[in-house]
């Protein structure tokens, strides 16, 4: 997520000493399928890496990659035809065709998979080059080659690429009249500044939407959210999407890096590219003197300024910090086994750590530290849409997350009956 000595072409290099390196580079001996890293959570297999099962070097150009945000693409299943047009997109950060950050650099590639079956890993099928068909594996800039998915030149008014610009969460919205009957719809942020160890600074946040299953992707300028330290955006520089089917998506928010709290925003879902007509969650506020300034607790529109941390916050005796502090990358879903809204999210100490809540909004429980942190660095985790718990039909939770020191992305299982 930190690029350091990339090397960004716009385009497709041949990356030929990597393609020798990956002949011999073995498969990493640590995690092994089925490895149990707490008492809940076992590692399931990777998702992206130069080594099997998915071998993403030699099928799509990606030695390494992070974040791996997932949804369901709401499109239905059409037996008449030979694929599975249901499928979870997954959306990566900084994407490198070389070890160590190295190589062809892309600010950002996406894949899609209809595997159901998780207990053995997340398949991501081939590539469809240049044939019509938009549910292949990726979109492609040649056979065997993932594209960068949001492309600089298709920023609106001039605004800055800056670092680079990296998915945080992604939705789709049913709407009629387009081509497959819906709307994918992806929240980035523009990097302005890499900092220490967590930190960093953003341009901006964004939301950029597809037509045809993630193929191409457009920003909507309306979606924009400079990062200022006044009026409120500056928490929403990183999201979170759920769409409990009331007619709103509830975007979640984050200040920019990993020592922010959680906010919460909601909007119709037919108006989802547009920050004016959001509104935000408040617990209400006394204010100063003899009252002045005092509001009450609920939803504001068109005012960020007024969101309430939901969650964050976790400090004992002396403001000391406790397991649960500060949120870095973060999912939500509605969880049918559980009957609530589930959040997962990273805190200052690298715990995964895991809320659970009756309403989008809150209030949201204490933390459970699902997993603790594990040599190498971890961070993002990302729930999967087609979890059994998550669908009802079990305890088991998947999820994507993310280590530094393989940079690559590992798809973990945890068992909510042992929480």
């Amino acid at each position: 997520m930190n690029p350091s000595s990339a090397v960004s072409t716009g385009g497709v290099a041949t990356d030929t000493i990597s393609r020798a390196l990956a002949a011999v580079n073995p498969r990493p001996g640590f995690p092994w399928p089925g490895a149990q890293l707490s008492g809940s959570t076992s590692f399931v297999d990777w998702v992206t890496g130069n080594f099997p099962p998915n071998d993403t070097f030699n099928r799509y150009g990606i030695w390494g990659t992070d974040i791996g945000t997932m949804w369901d693409n709401g499109i239905p299943d059409d037996p008449a035809t030979p694929i599975n047009e249901n499928q979870v997109l997954i959306a990566f950060g900084d994407t490198f065709g070389g070890p160590n950050m190295t190589g062809t650099w892309r600010l950002n590639t996406l894949f899609r998979s209809p595997d159901r079956d998780l207990s053995n890993g997340m398949a991501v099928p081939g590539g469809q080059w240049f044939n019509g068909n938009m549910f292949g594996g990726s979109p492609l800039w040649e056979p065997t080659y993932a594209r960068q998915i949001i492309l600089p030149e298709r920023l609106p008014g001039g605004l800055p690429t800056g670092v680079t610009l990296i998915p945080t969460a992604g939705i789709s919205v049913p709407t009629p009249g387009t081509q497959f009957g819906v709307t994918q719809y992806l929240s980035f942020m523009s990097v302005k500044q890499w900092g220490a160890a967590g930190s960093w600074s953003t341009n901006y946040s964004a939301i950029a939407y597809s037509e045809d299953n993630g193929e191409n992707w457009y920003v909507a300028p309306q979606s924009v959210r400079m990062n200022s330290p006044w009026g409120g955006n500056q928490n929403f520089q990183q999201a979170a999407f759920v769409r409990p089917g009331d007619g709103f998506v509830y975007s979640y928010g984050t200040p920019n890096g990993r020592q922010g709290e959680a906010f919460v925003s909601r909007v119709l879902e037919r108006d989802i590219l547009d920050v004016t007509k959001y509104e935000y969650y408040s617990a209400g506020s006394r204010g100063g003197f003899f009252g002045w300034g005092a509001y009450n607790s609920g939803w504001y529109r068109n005012d960020p300024g007024k969101a309430s941390p939901i969650f964050g916050r976790e400090t004992g005796a002396c403001g000391v910090a406790k397991a649960g502090n500060q949120v870095s990358e973060m999912s939500v879903q509605y969880n049918k086994t559980l009957g609530k809204y589930v959040a997962m999210h990273g805190d200052q100490f690298n715990n995964v750590i895991l809320r659970t809540s009756d309403t989008p909004q809150g209030g949201w429980s204490a933390p459970t530290v699902v997993m603790g942190q594990q040599n190498g660095g971890i961070y993002a985790p990302m729930m999967h849409p087609w979890s059994p718990s998550t669908l009802g039909t079990g305890t088991d939770l998947y999820w994507n997350l993310s280590i530094w020191s393989e940079y690559n992305v590992m798809l973990m299982k945890t068992d909510l009956a042992k929480l």
